[in-house]
C-alpha cells in the first residue's frame, strides 16, 4: 500500500487536489481511500470528499501526530473494507513535524506501507509568508515554514490565480529558496496538473529523511493563536431561495471577518439542501468563485461552518452569531443551531517522536 501524506497550511487547497486525484485514479480502477484530519469534530472536508463517492474516514479532535494509533487503524480499515491501494491522508493545516511523528513510526511498525509527503502552499500566500510582511504572527509563520521544510514534494498551488509575470517571479523565488526540493507548480482544478502530481508521487524515490529540529513551545503557541469554530446549522425559509440564503450567510461572515482585519487560516462552508451541495472556501490568499446556484425546492438547508481565524474563540463565535441574527432580522429566515464547538488547540503531544 502507498500512503500519500498531505500537509500544508490551512486553506492551501489540499482537499480539492485530493478529491480530483482520487477521481482520476478511480477512472483507472485504482482503489483509493482518504483520511481527513482536524482539531474539531465536524469537518466540511469530509463531506466534500464523501459527496464525490470516495471512501473517507476521519481523525478528529487532534492532529495525526497526537493520534497515531487512530491513523494506523483507519489505514487498515480502508485496506480491508475498500481494498485501498492508495490512501491520501490530509493532516490538519496547523500540523507539522510529520516525519518524526507519523512517517518514521510507520516505517518502524508498518513496513508494508510506503509514504510520500506532499506539502501544499497557496501561491497567493507563499511570497508574503517568505518575505518581509507575513500575514500571521511569528509563531504561526514558524509552523508554515516548518511544514515546507519537511516536504518530499512541494506543491505551489492555485497558480491559475497568478498572471504569467507573477508566476515567473514565483518560480524564480521558490526555486532559489528551495533548490533541494521536488517542486510542482499546480492548478488543482486542472486535470493535467493533477496527472503530473500523481506521476511524481508514483515515481518519487524516497531518500533518508531527517526529523525536524522543532521548538514545541513555539509550535504550540502558533496553534494557540488560531481560534477554531465549528457550527452546524439548519436554515428555514418559506421562499425557494433558501439555498441562496445559505450562500449569502457565507459571504456576510467572510465580509465581516475581512472588515475586522482578522487573518483567516481558512473559512469553509458546506451548504446542502438535499439535492444540491456546495463547498465555499475563503483563505488568507484567495477565495473560490461563488457561482450561480439553482433555486431550491426545499424550505430547509443544512450549513456546516469550519472557521480557523487568528483571534479569540469567543470573539469569532460572537461575530458569526451576530451575522446570523442580522440575516434573521432582515429576511425573516430562521436559523437553528444543531451543534457548536469553539476552542483553541491544546499543546501538541505526539504519540511517538522518532528523531534518529
Amino acid at each position: 500500500m502507498k500512503l500519500y501524506l498531505i500537509g500544508g497550511f490551512l486553506g492551501s487547497g489540499k482537499t480539492t487536489a485530493i478529491r480530483n486525484a482520487c477521481a482520476q485514479l478511480m477512472k483507472e480502477n485504482v482503489n483509493v481511500g482518504v483520511i481527513t484530519n482536524d482539531q474539531g469534530v465536524q469537518l466540511v472536508d469530509t463531506r466534500f470528499i464523501r459527496n464525490a463517492n470516495i471512501p473517507v474516514m476521519e481523525v478528529t479532535d487532534g492532529c495525526f501526530c497526537c493520534n497515531y494509533d487512530k491513523v494506523d487503524s483507519l489505514i487498515e480499515i480502508l485496506k480491508e473494507t475498500h481494498h485501498a491501494e492508495i490512501v491520501f491522508a490530509e493532516s490538519v493545516g496547523s500540523c507539522t513535524d510529520m516525519i518524526a511523528t507519523v512517517v518514521k513510526p510507520l516505517q518502524k511498525f508498518r513496513k508494508d506501507i510506503g509514504t510520500v509527503i506532499s506539502v501544499f502552499v497557496d501561491a497567493n500566500v507563499l511570497a508574503t509568508m517568505l518575505q518581509a510582511a507575513p500575514l500571521f504572527v511569528d509563531s504561526v509563520t514558524y509552523i508554515y515554514k516548518k511544514q515546507i521544510e519537511e516536504a518530499d514534494i512541494l506543491i505551489v498551488n492555485k497558480i491559475d490565480s497568478l498572471t504569467n509575470d507573477e508566476l515567473n517571479k514565483m518560480e524564480r523565488l521558490v526555486n532559489s529558496k528551495f533548490p533541494e526540493k521536488t517542486i510542482l507548480f499546480q492548478n488543482s482544478l486542472d486535470i493535467e496538473s493533477i496527472d503530473q502530481w500523481l506521476i511524481t508521487l508514483e515515481n518519487f524515490k524516497t531518500a533518508t529523511r531527517s526529523s525536524l529540529e522543532i521548538d514545541y513551545d513555539i509550535y504550540g503557541a502558533g496553534e494557540a493563536e488560531l481560534a477554531w469554530l465549528d457550527i452546524e446549522l439548519e436554515l428555514f425559509a418559506d421562499e425557494s431561495n433558501v439555498f441562496e440564503a445559505g450562500v449569502a450567510l457565507a459571504k456576510e461572515i467572510h465580509w465581516e471577518i475581512t472588515e475586522q482585519k482578522l487573518p483567516i487560516g481558512h473559512l469553509k462552508f458546506f451548504v446542502d439542501d438535499g439535492v444540491q451541495q456546495k463547498k465555499i472556501s475563503f483563505t488568507a490568499g484567495s477565495q473560490n468563485a461563488i457561482t450561480e446556484v439553482t433555486k431550491s425546492s426545499s424550505s430547509k438547508v443544512d450549513i456546516l461552518i469550519n472557521a480557523r481565524v487568528q483571534t479569540e474563540p469567543e470573539h469569532l463565535e460572537a461575530l458569526v452569531f451576530d451575522m446570523i441574527g442580522k440575516i434573521e432580522a432582515s429576511s425573516g429566515h430562521k436559523f437553528i443551531t444543531k451543534g457548536i464547538s469553539s476552542f483553541k488547540p491544546g499543546y501538541p503531544k505526539p504519540t511517538h517522536r522518532i528523531i534518529d
